[in-house]
């Protein structure tokens, strides 16, 4: 299936944040400084802590979406959660993830994950390097929305693996949100209870099935977030899960990735 790299669209931070209503604990090491992904996500219903919930980023200097992370949803599952669009290079570098059944326990349920090898790494692998708790982080709580914020200083490389930006402040970013009740790992059947959303559309024959974002963060104070207009390239719809809609925990409503700092 194709996938599209989604024209950006500014907003004021005001209009952005107000979306969300959510109080935000700082989480162990939350003093870095320098740019900042803000992240905002809001779900149907509840969020479920025995879920997964991904937020993928790609480092790779890479303006116009050459690659980027898009949602498993048959199989072969390989690492479960994510693939790409292609195999040139890496579909995705590092991702924060949010869950209490995931790989690294964490006090506040969020954790960021690299992968080895970077942009020249495979991530159908399912093997990553966990990088702690993201700068900040806000728990569900029982609500339907996750919340955090993170350096974007904490997505370069590995000394040993190829740096896109040449030593320089990650830039282009191609980002995606994939919400998964299941993360099979390449079985030869169909996971009957696999349910899962992404950005754009995802019901079966939907065009927009295989979206992701590039976002520029040498843009301080440019907000990206979803719409609710049909047509637009960053429609989020309800009820809009793959397979079906069964579960609203995992029907992502709205989004907004801010970014702020110096």
């Amino acid at each position: 299936m194709r996938s599209i790299s989604v024209r950006r669209v500014v907003m004021s931070c005001a209009a952005a944040l107000s979306v969300f209503s959510v109080s935000c604990a700082r989480s162990p090491g939350g003093t870095a400084g320098g740019v900042r992904l803000v992240v905002n996500l809001a779900f149907n219903g509840p969020v479920n802590d025995s879920y997964q919930y991904f937020f993928l980023m790609r480092n790779a200097a890479d303006e116009t979406g050459q690659n980027g992370p898009i949602p498993v949803v048959v199989p072969p599952y390989l690492n479960g959660f994510a693939t790409g669009s292609n195999t040139a290079s890496a579909a995705f570098t590092d991702f924060v993830e949010y869950s209490r059944v995931q790989r690294q326990a964490t006090s506040s349920g969020y954790a960021l994950y690299h992968l080895p090898g970077g942009i020249s790494g495979d991530p159908n692998r399912n093997i990553f390097l966990g990088r702690g708790e993201p700068d900040l982080a806000s728990a569900p709580a029982g609500g339907n929305q996750l919340r955090f914020e993170l350096d974007i200083s904490r997505l370069q490389p590995e000394p040993s693996e190829p740096d896109p930006n040449a030593g320089a402040r990650p830039r282009y970013i191609q980002i995606n949100v994939v919400a998964t009740t299941t993360t099979p790992i390449n079985p030869a059947t169909i996971d009957p209870d696999k349910v899962v959303d992404a950005f754009g559309e995802q019901r079966i024959g939907s065009g927009s099935f295989n979206l992701f974002l590039t976002i520029d963060a040498a843009q301080i104070g440019r907000v990206y977030q979803s719409v609710t207009n049909a047509g637009d390239p960053n429609y989020e719809p309800e009820h809009d899960s793959y397979p079906d809609d069964r579960d609203p925990a995992i029907d992502l409503v709205a989004w907004s990735v801010q970014i702020t700092g110096r």
